[in-house]
């Protein structure tokens, strides 16, 4: 059950402000995979609110709880716990590097991030809650590498087909490179791809 009760914390990393995020419980140590996912939401929250040094504390929690917890029970049954808690770290590093403005660092560990997660067994949901690649083509846009962003949110919508995320992001790749007509065909799949 400690993939199901980490989700809550996936969803507070991606939906919730820093301040509520800071207010969430300590889920204690019983669940060390869940209170790993609890660190990496308050990284992400800290990372956000700009506060890189808390935010790496909470990274550094992260990788004591995957040297030394007991995953056995976990790994036994399936789930890749020490790897998905490798992500966590990655994609929490790579917020740290964007809070400090630090581009290229944030390429390369949704980089690292991304090889980790091709790596992941299927799961229906997935273990790592969303599509690395869209947040690794927001970065290669940012770093002026539009060429590789391009590629990076294509591959993001073979995987993820009509990725809202992904599809924005290829239009602001057209739009950088002025080809308006692409940029155009994009928002409408966006468009059409988007509820709400």
């Amino acid at each position: 059950v400690q993939p199901i009760k980490a989700a809550p914390y996936f969803a507070h990393a991606q939906f919730s402000d820093t301040k509520t995020i800071l207010t969430l419980a300590n889920p204690g140590d019983e669940f060390p995979y869940v209170q790993a996912m609890w660190h990496y939401a308050r990284a992400v929250g800290l990372a956000a609110h700009g506060d890189a040094k808390a935010a790496q504390g909470e990274v550094d929690a992260i990788s004591k709880l995957e040297k030394t917890a007991d995953f056995s029970n976990l790994i036994s049954g399936g789930v890749p716990a020490k790897e998905v808690l490798q992500v966590a770290q990655h994609v929490a590093n790579a917020r740290i590097a964007y809070a400090s403005n630090e581009i290229k660092g944030a390429v390369e560990h949704f980089e690292n991030a991304v090889a980790l997660a091709d790596t992941l067994s299927y799961s229906e949901p997935p273990y790592w809650y969303y599509p690395i690649r869209q947040s690794l083509g927001a970065a290669q846009l940012l770093a002026g590498d539009a060429a590789s962003a391009e590629e990076t949110f294509r591959a993001s919508l073979v995987r993820a087909p009509n990725n809202g995320w992904a599809l924005f992001g290829l239009s602001e790749v057209f739009k950088k490179r002025g080809n308006e007509a692409s940029a155009k065909a994009s928002k409408e799949l966006l468009q059409k791809a988007w509820l709400g």
